[in-house]
């Protein structure tokens, strides 16, 4: 996580930052990451976790300058935070104040009708960047991580492949949508990284159905495709059983 931790404060200047800049971590389930963050970057900025299956446990936690909201990021579509839409001022104050978004493979769960929409409500609130070393307004306020739709190299098989470019918006449909909604200085990179796992597990896993883009698949064709796995495979898979592919994330940046 450390690897990560570092690509994500590079790409969102958090280095950079001074008080009282707020980072909103939208879809970021129990703050373990924000908390990494914070702690890489130690008195930098404060981080609201922003989740809608919240562990009401979350909430509680004693770290300073973390704190934690049940919402999805749709409200960002369809209030603002200083119209009279039924929220109180305190329920409502989280949505306005900030300086850095980041969505950290969440993004691809909107729908691609209310993508716009989202990005639109996080642009209008954002903050000007305060980077103390960078006086431009454009400087990297949001940060999407996401997968590639088709250049991906997990050990998959030709449907599971489809169903995933089915699934997964391109960096060019989010990188439009950023442009749409109002963002400047919009720019993606790839960033691989090598993995490995036993093939037996990994095979596992597919049984298992731990992604959703196998739950397209009846028990008998993941067993099927399992074999294939291992055949299509074969030259990757060491003399150990360790099997070797790499992750490749997005990173998609944009400022105001």
């Amino acid at each position: 996580m450390k690897h990560l931790v570092d690509l994500i404060g590079t790409r969102l200047k958090l280095g950079d930052a001074s008080p009282p800049c707020r980072l909103i971590d939208i879809g970021g389930g129990t703050g373990n990451f924000a908390q990494a963050l914070m702690d890489r970057h130690p008195s930098k900025f404060v981080t609201t976790v922003v989740d809608p299956f919240l562990d009401p446990t979350a909430s509680g936690k004693d770290v300073k300058g973390l704190d934690f909201v049940k919402e999805s990021a749709e409200v960002f579509m369809s209030t603002n935070p200083d119209d009279n839409d039924g929220s109180s001022k305190e329920d409502a104050a989280w949505r306005k104040g900030y300086h850095k978004v980041l969505l950290k493979e969440v993004a691809h769960h909107f729908k691609a009708s209310d993508r716009v929409k989202i990005f639109k409500g996080m642009y209008d609130a954002l903050e000007t960047s305060n980077d103390s070393n960078n006086a431009s307004s454009s400087s990297s306020s949001l940060l999407i991580v996401t997968r590639p739709q088709v250049e991906i190299d997990y050990p998959l098989w030709d449907e599971a492949r489809q169903v995933w470019k089915e699934n997964q918006p391109s960096a060019t449909d989010f990188m439009a949508e950023l442009e749409q909604a109002g963002f400047v200085n919009i720019q993606q990179t790839l960033e691989p990284y090598p993995c490995q796992i036993p093939l037996d597990r990994w095979q596992s896993m597919v049984r298992s159905k731990f992604w959703s883009t196998f739950s397209n698949f009846s028990d008998e064709e993941l067993e099927a495709a399992c074999q294939t796995i291992a055949k299509d495979y074969a030259e990757r898979v060491d003399k150990d059983g360790i099997l070797h592919f790499e992750d490749r994330l997005v990173f998609i940046s944009a400022g105001k």
